[in-house]
C-alpha cells in the first residue's frame, strides 16, 4: 500500500505478491492485501486475499460480498451467483442481494431470471436506479406496460442528480423501445449531463498521453534486436468501445484452440514499470532491468505468469483490456509472436453508441459529443501508429465487413493467427460462458446488420454529433456514412 501512496506503482505489483505469499491467519493482513489489489487492479490477487479473508470471517457479509465481487471479475460467474443467492437467501428484505444475482445471472445469459430477480429487487427498493436501469435493458418495453408507469413513478421520486442518472438511462431505453425517439434522446440527455455534473471533460492529457506512447515506441525501438525470443502468443484485440471487439472475440472463442478472456487488466499490470508509458519511463525502466531485451523479459514473464494462472496457458488467450492500445509497443516486444487485431467501425455508429450508454468504469469522454469525437481521433491515430510500425503483426478489421460478409472475414482472422476456422463459427451466440463487457446482450443473438446504421434513428438530434466528429478529422462530411 505504501508504495502506491508514495506513487512508485511499478514497485507495487512485486510488494504486493510477496504479501500475498506470506501464511498468515490475520484478517487485516489479507484485508490490506484485497483491498490493495483491487485498486492495483490485480483482481487474481484480489479474489485469493478475498478467499483468504472468507476463511477467517465466514460470517461477515461484507466479505461474502467481496469475494463475490472478484469471482465474477475473474470469469468465476457461477460461484459468484451461489454466494448471491446465499445472502438474498440470509437477507430477503435487502434489495442489494437480487440485483447481484440478476447481475450475474445475465451475464450467463439468462436473461428471462435475471428480469425476474430485478423485479425482486425493484419491489423492495422502488428506488433504486440501478435496478431500474439494468431491468430497462434486459427487457423490451410495450405500450402499455405497468413497469413503464412504476418506472417513471420511481424516477419522479429522485431529487439527487447522482442517484437520478440511472433513472434518466432506463428511462430512455424504455422511450427507445416504444419508438418515441424524441422523448427517449431528452433522457440520453439529460442522463449524460447528470454523468458530467457540469464538467466539460477535457481531453488534453489523453492527446498527451498519446503523443507520449507514439515517442516512447517510436521505430528506433520497435526493432528485432530489441525483442526477447520468447514464443508465446496471446491475441491482442483493441479497438474503441463499442465498435464489435467483443462479437469478434465471441467467434474467435467457437475455436477449441481459443480462450476467452475478455477485458483483462494484465498487461497494464505487466507494464507498471513505466505505466502510464512515456519516453522517460520506458527509458527508465529499460536502464533499470539492464536493457531493452531484459526489460521487455520482465513484461513477457509477469503477463504470460498472470494469463496462465487464469486460463492455463498463455498461447491464443483473447485479450481486449479496454487500455491495451496504450502498450501494443510493450508486448510486441514482450512476446514477438503476439498477434493484434484493430476493430473499427462506422464513427458515426461508435459515437451514438458510447453516448446512450452509461458506462460503470469511469469513461467520462463518452458524455460529451465533443470529447467522444476527440477520444476517437485519439485512437485512430495511435491505431494507425501501431499499424505503420508492425504492419506485419496488427490485422484491420471493419465491424461492417465482418457482419455483412462474416464468410470472408472471419476466414482471413482465422487465417492471419494460423487457426482452421471451426465450422460452428456462426454458433458463437450459443455459448453459455459468461459475458462480463456491456455488448453481453447483442452478442447473445445471431449476427445480424441491426447496429449498422443505427444512429439514424436518432438523426435529426445528432447535428452537434456529426458536427463534432468532422471538425476532429474522424468523419469526412463528403463521404456518406455507411
Amino acid at each position: 500500500m505504501s508504495a502506491l501512496n508514495e506513487g512508485r506503482i511499478g514497485a507495487a505489483l512485486p510488494l504486493l505478491e510477496r504479501a500475498a505469499a506470506i501464511p498468515a491467519a490475520d484478517a487485516e493482513h489479507w484485508q490490506g492485501v484485497m483491498a490493495t489489489a483491487g485498486r492495483l487492479g490485480d483482481d487474481e490477487l484480489a479474489l485469493a486475499a478475498a478467499r483468504k479473508l472468507r476463511a477467517l470471517a465466514t460470517r461477515n457479509d461484507n466479505v461474502k460480498a467481496a469475494l463475490m465481487h472478484y469471482l465474477g471479475e475473474t470469469g468465476h460467474v457461477r460461484d459468484a451467483l451461489t454466494i448471491a443467492r446465499s445472502l438474498e437467501s440470509d437477507h430477503p428484505t435487502d434489495a442489494r442481494w437480487p440485483l447481484a444475482v440478476a447481475t450475474h445471472l445475465a451475464r450467463t445469459g439468462r436473461e428471462d431470471e435475471a428480469v425476474r430477480s430485478l423485479h425482486r429487487a425493484v419491489r423492495l427498493a422502488p428506488t433504486s436506479g440501478l435496478a431500474w436501469e439494468m431491468l430497462a435493458g434486459l427487457q423490451t418495453f410495450a405500450p402499455g406496460d405497468a413497469d413503464l408507469e412504476r418506472l417513471e413513478q420511481a424516477a419522479a421520486a429522485i431529487k439527487d442528480p447522482v442517484q437520478a442518472a440511472p433513472f434518466a438511462y432506463a428511462l430512455a431505453k424504455a422511450y427507445d423501445d416504444l419508438g418515441d425517439v424524441d422523448r427517449a434522446f431528452t433522457f440520453y440527455e439529460r442522463g449524460a449531463a447528470m454523468m458530467l455534473g457540469g464538467r466539460a471533460p477535457r481531453m488534453d492529457s489523453f492527446f498527451a498521453q498519446i503523443e507520449a506512447v507514439r515517442s516512447a515506441f517510436a521505430t528506433t525501438r520497435l526493432v528485432p534486436g530489441n525483442a526477447t525470443t520468447r514464443t508465446e502468443r496471446p491475441i491482442l484485440i483493441i479497438g474503441c468501445p463499442r465498435s464489435g471487439t467483443t462479437l469478434l472475440e465471441r467467434m474467435l472463442a467457437t475455436s477449441p484452440d481459443i480462450a476467452s478472456g475478455g477485458e483483462l487488466k494484465m498487461l497494464r499490470l505487466a507494464c507498471l514499470g513505466f505505466s502510464p508509458p512515456s519516453p522517460a519511463a520506458v527509458d527508465t525502466f529499460v536502464a533499470s532491468a539492464g536493457g531493452e531485451t531484459s526489460a521487455w523479459q520482465l513484461v513477457a514473464d509477469t503477463y504470460v505468469r498472470k494469463l496462465t494462472a487464469r486460463f492455463g496457458r498463455a498461447d491464443n488467450v483473447v485479450d481486449k483490456g479496454l487500455v491495451n492500445y496504450l502498450y501494443v509497443g510493450a508486448l510486441a516486444l514482450a512476446l514477438p509472436q503476439a498477434k493484434f487485431i484493430h476493430v473499427r467501425r462506422n464513427p458515426l455508429d461508435v459515437a451514438w453508441s458510447c453516448y446512450r450508454r452509461r458506462f460503470h468504469d469511469g469513461l467520462a469522454w463518452s458524455y460529451n459529443f465533443e470529447s467522444i469525437a476527440a477520444f476517437m481521433r485519439g485512437y485512430a491515430e495511435i491505431g494507425m501508429f501501431w499499424k505503420n510500425a508492425l504492419p506485419e503483426r496488427i490485422l484491420a478489421i471493419d465491424y461492417e465487413h465482418l457482419v455483412l460478409d462474416p464468410d470472408t472475414e472471419t476466414a482471413r482472422v482465422f487465417g492471419f493467427l494460423g487457426l482452421e476456422r471451426p465450422e460452428n463459427w456462426r454458433a458463437f451466440h450459443e455459448r453459455s460462458d459468461a459475458v462480463l463487457t456491456s455488448s453481453q446482450l447483442q452478442v447473445r443473438k445471431p449476427l445480424n446488420p441491426s447496429g449498422i446504421g443505427a444512429w439514424k434513428r436518432y438523426e435529426r438530434h445528432l447535428g452537434p454529433m456529426v458536427d463534432a466528429l468532422v471538425k476532429s478529422g474522424v468523419l469526412r462530411r463528403a463521404e456518406p456514412p455507411l
